[in-house]
């Protein structure tokens, strides 16, 4: 009997035993499903709206006379440097994502700059240090750098060489390292064709282009020989492209002139060179834009001249005309649809406070053409957009007195009047 007992009271304390440490599993198990649900985030919260910001998750992840005032190897179809830098390129592999077929190319465009050693411009930039933003606002370098393709006047030699082409007044050269400030401003191609690029003789003139191909910036309107210096630059973006030209209409020798053999630019005296290249461009591009330096310094009417060539070249094929030159402001018009501005003055040239702007043109998908001009003031050496309502007002009715039957409405977009 005692041994039944015994053998019955270790089995009820196996039971409880088993029962006990059933209980704690049980209750381990619950906590740890209470600890996974409270520390997991729940499905419907992981979508693209939950994914923060780079730059939230990765600290510091950022991407008086003009003149005197200043005086105290790229083939034709130019390649651009690569997609992040160029978005022109971005084609090159193929067909454009669908972002680029509906979004405009913006081409932007700007006057006369200067970097002489000992020029105001280049005073301020050393002085400041501040780099570009010393002499242009923030805002005009923001739309410059936004721009698919900036163009402005190159006026100016790069070098350390050459003397002085004797019995000129002016004479313009900036150390080779300069260039740099191209860079700064979001350049992409510049004209070579105006009174100064060879100011300091034949050797100055080819370490320019030297200086600019090393750069990776293009030109146009000078080369090593006529066949350069005449030819086309292209863009590509998507299935469109873009050509570009320039000449000038103000040279200061003839031996400055390109031939088969000799370094130099193309002129415009006698159009038919520059035509030839026009209707080049337009049987092998979409867009062509001819860049001329021409008129009357401190006119702000075109001359005659400038009038009837504009028209030719569009005759012949040009899309835009864009000038400089006159060192002010001179108007704009449009030819058969075509836009022509006459002179876009100096952007970045000398201290003396006068208007000038950033042109722009907006090739949309639909092949229309937009024309917007920023409105900007050259003042005390430094370039800045015109914001105040009251000034810009100001600047768009002084440009549509200069204009030939063209209308700006408040944000710069220019149209042409309906009659």
């Amino acid at each position: 009997m005692k041994k039944k007992n015994l053998i019955l009271f270790t089995l009820i304390i196996a039971i409880i035993i088993l029962a006990i440490t059933g209980v704690v599993a049980y209750s381990f198990e619950l906590q740890n499903k209470k600890d996974v649900k409270e520390n997991s985030v729940p499905e419907k919260d992981i979508n693209e709206n939950s994914v923060p910001d780079v730059d939230e998750t990765i600290p510091g992840n950022t991407d008086n006379t003009d003149e005197a005032d200043n005086n105290i190897p790229i083939t034709p179809e130019a390649d651009k440097k690569n997609e992040e830098t160029q978005p022109g390129n971005a084609s090159t592999n193929g067909s454009p994502d669908e972002s680029s077929i509906n979004t405009p190319i913006v081409l932007a465009f700007a006057g006369d700059i200067n970097f002489n050693e000992g020029s105001r411009p280049m005073a301020k930039y050393d002085s400041e240090a501040k780099g570009i933003l010393g002499g242009i606002s923030p805002e005009l370098i923001e739309e410059m750098e936004n721009a698919d393709i900036m163009m402005l006047n190159n006026e100016f030699t790069y070098s350390l060489r050459g003397k002085k082409v004797p019995d000129k007044q002016y004479h313009f050269r900036a150390n080779p390292k300069r260039v740099n400030i191209l860079k700064e401003m979001g350049v992409d191609i510049v004209s070579l064709a105006n009174n100064h690029t060879l100011d300091y003789g034949m050797d100055a003139f080819l370490d320019t282009l030297e200086t600019l191909e090393g750069a990776e910036i293009d030109y146009v309107g000078a080369g090593i020989n006529m066949e350069r210096a005449k030819a086309p630059i292209y863009y590509t973006f998507g299935d469109t492209k873009v050509a570009y030209l320039a000449a000038s209409r103000v040279v200061f020798a003839m031996d400055w002139y390109a031939t088969e053999t000799r370094p130099g630019m193309i002129g415009t005296y006698d159009p038919t060179l520059i035509l030839t290249s026009v209707e080049e461009a337009k049987a092998n591009s979409d867009f062509v834009v001819i860049y001329l330096h021409w008129g009357k310094e401190k006119e702000h009417y075109p001359l005659e001249y400038q009038k009837d060539l504009a028209k030719k070249y569009i005759d012949a094929g040009a899309d835009a005309v864009i000038g400089c030159h006159p060192h002010v402001m001179q108007g704009l018009e449009f030819y058969k649809g075509k836009p022509i501005a006459y002179s876009l003055g100096n952007y970045w040239f000398n201290g003396v406070k006068r208007e000038t702007g950033l042109l722009k043109l907006y090739l949309n998908p639909d092949d229309t053409v937009q024309v917007q001009l920023l409105p900007a003031m050259g003042e005390n050496t430094y370039t800045y957009l015109i914001q105040e309502e009251a000034k810009r007002k100001d600047y768009y009715k002084f440009m549509e007195e200069i204009s030939f039957n063209v209308e700006f409405d408040e944000n710069g977009y220019a149209t042409e009047k309906t009659r």
